[in-house]
Parts: C-alpha cells; sequence; structure tokens
C-alpha cells in the first residue's frame, strides 16, 4: 500500500488507527441507539455502512481517501462488535449467556491475534485490494443473513427514546456500578495483555529469535487457540465469577514468569511454555467478563455492550506502542509486569462481590 499510494509507513499504518477509532465510535453509538430502536435496524444500517466503505476502499487513488474510508468502515464494524454482546443478551441469562458469551469471547480473542496470519497469506497472494473484496463479500452475506432475522428486542421490551442528556445519564450510571465497572476493567486489562503480546511477537520471534515469517505465524497462530481453549474452560466452573478470578490468576501468574523469561532467561523455549498459558488465562478473562459484565447491564444492554468495548479499545491504543519503548524485551517484559498487577487488584476486588444471582434471591425473598 506504501509503494501504490506513494506514501510513508506512517501515513499506511494511520488507516489501521483510523479503523479502530471508528470501531470504538460505533460502539457508542450503535450500541445505545439499539436498546430504543432495536437491534436489527441498527445492525442492518451499521452493516449497510461497512460494505458501502469497504467499497469506496476499493477505489482508493489516495492515502488520504483510503484513510478516510477506513474511519468510516470501523463506524460500520462497530455495529457489529457491539451487537454481538447485547444480542444474546436478549436471548439468554445466567449460564446460557455464559456459554454464548464464551463463544464470542474465543472469536473475538482469536480474530486480533489469527488474523495477520491469515491477511498475511493473502497479501502475498492477492494483495490488500484482495483482502477488501474478501471483506466486502463478508459484508454483504451478512447484511443480506441480518435481514432474514428476527429482531431480539421487540417495541414491547425497548426503552423509551432518549435525548443526548439521557443518553449521558444512562452512562454515567453504568460507570457507577462498581460491580460492572470490575469486570468491564479485568476485560480491558486482558485485552491489554493479549495486545501487548501481538505487539511485541513478531519482533521478539523474528528479530530476536530468528524465525521465518512461515514459522513465525505458525507459532503465532497455535498461540491464539490457547485463547479459544480458555473461553470453553471457564465453562467447567459452577460459579462463572469463580472462574473469572482463576483465569485473572492464571493470566498473572504466567504473565508475570514471561516477563522474568524475557528479562532474565531469553529462551524462546522457556517465552513459548510462559505466553501459552498466558493466554489461556486471558481466554478465560473475556468469557466470564463479558458474561458477568453484560448479566449485571442487561437493562441497558446496548450501553454496557458499548462501554465494554470502548474501555477495551481505550487499553489495546495505550498498551501497543509501550511495547516498542527502547529494548523491545524488557519494555514488554514491563508492560506484562503491570498489568499483571493491577489484575491481581481487580481480581481480589471481584472474588468480594456477591454473586449477582444471590443478590437476585435476597432481594426476592425479602
Amino acid at each position: 500500500m506504501m509503494r501504490e499510494f506513494h506514501t510513508t509507513p506512517s501515513a499506511t499504518q494511520l488507516g489501521l488507527s483510523m479503523a479502530m477509532l471508528g470501531m470504538g465510535i460505533g460502539s457508542l453509538v450503535w450500541g445505545s441507539l439499539s436498546d430504543s430502536r432495536g437491534r436489527k435496524s441498527m445492525l442492518i444500517w451499521s452493516l449497510v455502512i461497512f460494505v458501502i466503505a469497504t467499497g469506496l476502499s476499493l477505489l482508493s487513488r489516495s492515502i488520504g481517501f483510503f484513510v478516510g474510508c477506513r474511519l468510516i468502515q470501523g463506524l460500520g464494524a462497530g455495529g457489529a462488535m457491539v451487537l454481538s454482546y447485547s444480542i444474546p443478551t436478549d436471548y439468554y441469562s445466567g449460564r446460557n449467556l455464559a456459554a454464548v458469551m464464551a463463544l464470542v469471547g474465543a472469536i473475538n480473542g482469536i480474530a486480533p491475534a489469527g488474523s495477520p496470519l491469515l491477511g498475511g497469506f493473502m497479501a502475498e497472494s492477492v494483495g490488500w485490494r484482495g483482502i477488501f473484496i474478501v471483506l466486502l463479500a463478508i459484508g454483504v452475506v451478512m447484511t443480506f443473513w441480518s435481514c432474514r432475522m428476527p429482531d431480539s428486542l421487540p417495541p414491547s421490551r425497548r426503552s423509551a427514546a432518549k435525548s443526548l442528556r439521557q443518553y449521558a445519564q444512562a452512562y454515567m450510571v453504568m460507570f457507577k456500578d462498581r460491580r460492572f465497572m470490575t469486570y468491564v476493567l479485568l476485560k480491558a486489562i486482558g485485552i491489554g495483555v493479549l495486545y501487548a503480546y501481538i505487539s511485541s511477537a513478531p519482533f521478539i520471534l523474528q528479530d530476536h529469535f530468528g524465525f521465518r515469517p512461515l514459522e513465525f505465524g505458525l507459532i503465532f497462530g497455535g498461540n491464539a487457540i490457547a485463547i479459544a481453549l480458555g473461553s470453553m474452560l471457564v465453562m467447567r466452573f459452577r460459579v462463572l465469577k469463580t472462574g473469572l478470578v482463576a483465569g485473572s490468576l492464571i493470566m498473572c501468574a504466567f504473565g508475570i514468569g514471561d516477563a522474568a523469561v524475557m528479562y532474565f532467561a531469553d529462551s524462546f523455549l522457556l517465552y513459548e511454555l510462559m505466553s501459552v498459558p498466558m493466554l489461556l488465562g486471558s481466554g478465560m478473562i473475556f468469557a466470564s467478563a463479558n458474561s458477568l459484565g453484560m448479566d449485571v447491564g442487561r437493562s441497558d444492554a446496548g450501553t454496557a455492550a458499548a462501554i465494554l468495548n470502548v474501555i477495551k479499545y481505550i487499553f489495546a491504543a495505550i498498551v501497543a506502542p509501550l511495547v516498542g519503548l527502547g529494548n523491545i524485551l524488557h519494555s514488554t517484559a514491563i508492560t506484562f509486569t503491570a498489568l499483571c498487577l493491577i489484575t491481581l487488584a481487580l481480581a481480589y476486588a471481584a472474588s468480594r462481590l456477591t454473586p449477582l444471582q444471590e443478590m437476585i434471591k435476597t432481594s426476592s425473598s425479602k
């Protein structure tokens, strides 16, 4: 893309940044609107915007036009992302919701870890425009499919249309809910660890340990499976909150171990032995925090899902550049350690929260 548009690497990378920014804004917009206007219509509109922006990206003749299209593309994609959390909440609760969220968590964890591998293979054969054609096809199919699905939030269950001030108040209510924000922050920190790994692994595995691109891709893609396994493993816990705390402790133990390896041992085998269970623990956090957070915020599921997404993107945006400061092994080790120490504090706070089901029973008995 840099050669085609006759531009710089930083200008080219701006396309990714704009897509992430668009997804964050889109999560806020589509999530809140879906509580009062229904999930289906918001999903279809967001997908139509995604399809149009993706198609226009293919026609780009300058980097400025392409970056603008990426912002709008992210805005549309944010709708699909946030509604993937709120739609299951309309249908399920408790363990059933947790089971669905485990699948959503697995997909949302594998996607950022595995997509660079798939995109790298495709870029060599079909180029970046070929990748965008595939994205366009996916968007069209999803739009058609969504048109045939019923709305998970019928008019009788929708909230009244809100003014901008009322939307702001709804967000403030969620932000002041200590239980909800504990789950949100735990998920965000887990995402932070994942993106620290994603951002540093190409340099550590290829530049430092000397693996070829294909070898790196196989290692990187294989490690992503641990995220999916973690999302499924958490369902083995009878109390989901216990699974969240266990996943936090696993991620912290091996994340700090990974930091020690990068700082003192300089061994690929030890690095890998620590990275895989660390990612497994993060997968446990994604699935359980999603489910617990959405259970708390089900009365305004769109708003709750928007907060879960936006805080996640903020942490990813902050963490990703930190691992590139100075010696990448040392900066990554420090980043892992800091995130894991914060996770331990949040896991302790989560362990002291009364399970939501017990609160409901107590309230009903009174």
